[in-house]
């Protein structure tokens, strides 16, 4: 585990990330640190190093490929700087006379719960919840080309033998005796019966995406005969998911001559927990302060207007099972006074963005309303921008869609291909899908029990510039399709919680949004 670490922090240092696939590749040769320092020097004589390290670059390095074909290779995620780069801890000299506190803040909250709540779980409100659901998903799906000329599931019995298209919820999925799938669609018209065979790959590979309660687009080919009239045969499965866009939405958007502003991305503070790094934190915030940091760092920190937190401010109480033995602080009213404490540092200039977590004294259920006022009333001192969870907001022109991350919990369990390690994957599924917490929960059996809003607050009908999540505990940077995704892990060491679910966190990581080019800078405080 030693060695793997310090290959890690080689690659890191080069200003590259290695994914888990090519480490296991790196360390099938036998010898771990001859291959990675192979792998390394290639990349450091190529003109454009990639930002993240796929199993097949290294798969094809170490086969010899040549070195136009690994060029030719495109990153993963074209963002430009994702590594972090760690904050010295000496102190700063000269004045500090931040850029950021000469301009205004520019916030607008676009959609958001808060104070838009009518469920009261009632059938009706579930019904409504998921009517609403699917009319805004199919209507996405269907603006696809290849979606178009969709027809009522109600009507499929009229095309017996025919190829048709169709949009429907996801009510189960479930594999035969013979490892056919099998998947159930549901729409206001009826039901459908969909069927996946075992040899055709691509499909099976598709199916094995699909999780329930989803909305999604099915190509089939009708059952011709009335033993199979019943059945569909798929030709393709579809999702909602976001357009191409037609330019890279970081290319010529800043305007010459403009100066850079900031938004600092943060999540899982967890204070009150004796894992909480105190330490890190309070470098941070010194930092952010211009009271610690090289020139060029300072000079970064005097352009941070925007401090966006994505939840779990404290670690609350009752959370998970023997959570007392690991808590500093027991009374969650005290938990959130320091949060103020810490929070009453940030310098005036620096406006604050809050949204609630599933350790956050709001309601469990999502979308979950802004934090109380009986709990956030000290917070009026700094006057920060108190939004759910979660929540589209604009910060100077830019699109942010805030979410803490606890539908990715049952993504990650029905979906082979995700795990807790690469905190991207999950945020690209849920663009696909068009939605943050697809599957149901309680009492359905999902981690992430669901609000029966009148409206489904957790469908993306419109598309961000930056998607900011935490949750996982591991710090992930990366774009899919012009939108720039981030999850900005936690300042929270590794509990015994983690330990049992296999976490192991990147703490004290802060990216930073440059809102004119968006692109990111992450620093390092832990």
């Amino acid at each position: 585990m030693a060695e793997d670490v310090e290959i890690i922090k080689k690659f890191i240092d080069a200003d590259m990330h290695v994914t888990p696939g090519a480490l296991n590749s790196l360390r099938e040769t036998g010898d771990l640190r001859s291959a990675a320092e192979m792998v390394l020097e290639r990349f450091r004589s190529m003109p454009e190093k990639p930002v993240i390290v796929t199993e097949e670059l290294v798969r094809r390095i170490l086969r010899g490929g040549s070195k136009t074909s690994v060029e030719a290779e495109p990153p993963v995620f074209s963002q430009a700087e994702t590594h972090p780069e760690k904050i010295k801890t000496k102190i700063a000299c000269g004045k500090f006379e931040p850029p950021a506190a000469d301009i205004e803040p520019e916030v607008e909250v676009l959609i958001d719960v808060t104070g838009h709540s009518n469920s009261q779980g009632r059938i009706e409100d579930f019904i409504r919840l998921f009517n609403d659901r699917y009319e805004r998903l199919s209507r996405i799906l269907k603006e696809r080309l290849d979606m178009r000329g969709a027809i009522p599931i109600g009507s499929v019995r009229e095309y017996e033998g025919q190829t048709v298209r169709i949009i429907g919820m996801v009510m189960d999925k479930r594999e035969t005796r013979k490892r056919d799938l099998i998947i159930e669609l549901e729409d206001p018209t009826g039901n459908a019966v969909v069927f996946v065979h075992k040899n055709r790959n691509e499909l099976m590979r598709k199916a094995s995406e699909v999780v329930t309660d989803e909305v999604i687009g099915v190509e089939a080919r009708v059952g011709s005969d009335s033993r199979w009239s019943r059945l569909l045969f798929v030709n393709d499965i579809v999702w909602p998911d976001i357009p191409v866009p037609r330019q890279r939405r970081d290319e010529g958007t800043a305007e010459e001559g403009s100066e850079p502003i900031y938004a600092a991305l943060i999540s899982d503070l967890h204070v009150g927990s004796e894992m909480f790094l105190e330490d890190a934190f309070a470098r941070f915030l010194k930092w952010l302060r211009g009271e610690s940091g090289n020139p060029n760092q300072r000079q970064v920190a005097g352009r941070v207007k925007y401090l966006v937190i994505a939840g779990d401010l404290v670690d609350g109480v009752g959370i998970y099972p023997n959570q007392e033995e690991e808590l500093v602080i027991h009374d969650i009213n005290k938990q959130y006074d320091a949060v103020v404490e810490y929070l009453s540092q940030v310098p005036e200039h620096v406006k604050i963005i809050v949204s609630p977590g599933n350790h956050d004294a709001v309601r469990p259920l999502e979308p979950q309303p802004a934090l109380p006022k009986d709990i956030a009333s000290d917070f009026e001192s700094f006057e920060p921008v108190l939004v759910g969870n979660p929540a589209h907001l604009l910060l100077h022109g830019t699109r942010f869609l805030i979410y803490h991350g606890r539908g990715f919990d049952d993504l990650i369990s029905a979906d082979s291909s995700l795990d807790r390690k690469n905190s991207v994957n999950p945020m690209i599924k849920s663009l696909k899908k068009r939605h943050l917490a697809p599957i149901y929960g309680e009492p359905m059996g999902g981690r992430a029990p669901i609000a029966p809003e009148g409206r489904d607050y957790l469908v993306i009908e419109e598309v961000p510039d930056v998607f900011h999540t935490g949750h996982l505990h591991v710090y992930g940077c990366g774009k899919y399709r012009g939108v720039l995704l981030v999850n900005s892990a936690t300042f929270q060491e590794r509990t015994s919680y983690m330990k049992r679910r296999g976490v192991r966190p990147t703490p004290g990581i802060v990216p930073l949004v440059d809102l004119r080019t968006r692109k990111v800078r992450a620093i390092r405080f832990a």
